[in-house]
């Protein structure tokens, strides 16, 4: 491997290596090594001071750790127990250590707190479910800026008479405004998944619509 690229690696990801820790498939790990790709999502989530950010999947915390720069407080929910202890060792004895609120467990068997902004590089396979659990959340969130695989961000986006306006184009749209903001092509994971990705923002309709889910 270059010697350029060699040094580009974060240190966590040294880190994930050295100790043989595995990406596990079964997760959906996708790492997103670009830092720019990082710096964009955290930007267009317009994050204030005093906000409480939701991060789901922070894997080796290279999101985390600008999250952390920019906010009040970071709740990252990790399924898996490597990965969160790894980023626990990557705050440790850091000034924003204690901003850090670390949740291991599945985030769609998880009562999620109050947060004001979500941003996640999202398990692509729990997309659907995150997506309305995300929106049937009380008390409202402000906005989630949120990476998914590109067909599915497509969907969501879609208007009526579009190839891919479908059940979740309605349902996202009904209670939600839903915008496409970048393109992000697979190698700029790692590993690099089989599929493009796209980064969507959802922003809450408040009030939502009058209209009885429960029937």
């Amino acid at each position: 491997m270059p010697k350029e690229r060699v040094a580009k690696k974060s240190r966590v990801h040294q880190e994930v290596q050295k100790q043989g820790i595995n990406f596990n498939k079964d997760f959906g790990q996708h790492i997103l090594k670009n830092p720019l790709i990082v710096n964009s999502m955290v930007e267009k989530s317009a994050l204030r001071p005093t906000d409480v950010a939701l991060e789901v999947g922070p894997g080796t915390g290279n999101m985390t750790m600008k999250l952390l720069e920019k906010t009040k407080k970071v709740i990252a929910c990790e399924i898996d127990p490597r990965m969160a202890a790894e980023l626990q060792k990557r705050v440790q004895s850091t000034p924003v250590q204690n901003k850090l609120h670390l949740i291991v467990g599945d985030v769609l068997k998880t009562e999620l707190p109050f947060f004001d902004i979500c941003v996640a590089n999202l398990p692509y396979q729990i997309s659907s479910p995150f997506v309305f659990k995300l929106l049937l959340h009380r008390p409202f969130f402000r906005c989630a800026v949120v990476m998914f695989q590109r067909e599915f961000a497509q969907r969501l986006v879609a208007k009526p008479g579009d190839k891919l306006y479908c059940r979740l184009s309605v349902n996202t749209q009904l209670l939600a405004r839903v915008d496409h903001l970048m393109k992000v092509g697979k190698n700029n994971f790692r590993p690099p998944p089989k599929v493009e990705s796209s980064v969507v923002r959802i922003e809450p309709r408040n009030p939502p619509p009058p209209i009885n889910f429960q029937v």
